[in-house]
């Protein structure tokens, strides 16, 4: 059974919801941009670095849709955390199985006390 990039992508969702980075399929020169960072992180170790600074913020986490196009998966997700439930949008290139790029994007507003 062939592994769909849907569900690749999910592997980083489920690692935030788990607070278990490991499950995330990153490859090893993954990138990833993220509203809070200024800059983008450029591999595997620095983005499971990242992903573990922010775990503490995440109480849940709940997909609402994916959408499709070749190597891309857009996932409309919700971050449930300690200020706010926040929509969030996330862009994922998959590339031989493993996720190589992580686009996310959501409003940093509602994170202010």
């Amino acid at each position: 059974m062939t592994t769909t990039n849907v569900q690749i992508a999910d592997t980083y969702l489920e690692a935030l919801r788990s607070k278990d980075c490991t499950k995330a399929l990153l490859s090893p020169d993954v990138s990833l941009r993220y509203p809070l960072t200024p800059r983008t992180l450029i591999r595997k170790e620095t983005v499971i670095e990242y992903m573990h600074s922010i775990l503490l913020a995440i109480d849940d986490v709940k997909i609402e849709q994916h959408l499709t196009d070749g190597e891309y998966v857009v996932t409309l997700w919700s971050a449930y955390t300690v200020r706010a439930t926040i929509p969030v949008c996330s862009v994922f290139r998959i590339s031989d199985g493993l996720i190589a790029d992580v686009r996310t994007y959501f409003d940093t507003r509602l994170l202010l006390p």
